[in-house]
């Protein structure tokens, strides 16, 4: 084998490992945009899967995402839209496939206003509404920004208390014992429950 040879194999190759490398961090990058956690006493746990359970102590806690910004005058309307739910029957009629508009919570008018605060004081349960969780600017009240990079942020859903059956409680003294949460992140705006999109999580408090 002579040099010239030698050379082009060996560019040949680097080639190829620089394009696996790029393809792996791709995917990478596309896996963390989907993550979901949940967030408590300072410790995260990843949501994995479409459908999953999990623990958290009677204490206030908090939902953590990516998404982009909500800018209505682009038409860019990117929010989470996150229900709650007692029975867990209402939480597995919501399917990926499905367009929101065959829901019961996610279509349009089914967004609850926030408090006079300008953030949801309590975790709101009801089988055809939603938590609307858009960010804005800085002004912006109904989520936490965590982080920027690129297009993205990372911002906190902080959740206090429940409300349900027309009472209010903190997480630290409610009677519940398990309830579950649909959390849809339509990312590609068109108005369907793609793959990746949904979180359907059961929650048990200790």
């Amino acid at each position: 084998m002579n040099t010239k040879t030698f050379l082009i194999i060996i560019i040949c190759l680097s080639i190829i490992q620089s394009c696996k490398t790029t393809k792996t961090s791709v995917k990478s990058d596309a896996t963390d945009i989907e993550a979901v956690y949940v967030y408590q006493n300072g410790k995260e746990k990843r949501i994995i899967g479409e459908d999953s359970k999990i623990s958290i102590e009677a204490n206030k806690f908090s939902v953590r995402f990516n998404n982009k910004p909500y800018n209505a005058q682009n038409e860019e309307r990117y929010s989470a839209q996150v229900t709650a739910f007692l029975n867990k029957e209402e939480l597995l009629k919501i399917k990926s496939g499905m367009p929101k508009s065959e829901t019961n919570c996610f279509t349009p008018g089914t967004g609850m206003a926030p408090n006079q605060s300008g953030r949801y004081e309590s975790l709101i349960f009801g089988n055809d509404r939603h938590h609307y969780l858009v960010y804005k600017n800085s002004e912006s009240k109904r989520l936490k920004l965590l982080n920027k990079s690129n297009h993205f942020m990372t911002l906190e859903f902080e959740i206090d208390g429940v409300y349900y059956n027309g009472k209010e409680e903190k997480m630290a003294t409610t009677d519940l014992g398990e309830f579950y949460l649909a959390i849809l992140i339509d990312r590609n705006l068109n108005g369907i429950i793609d793959k990746g999109e949904l979180k359907k999580i059961t929650i048990r408090i200790k």
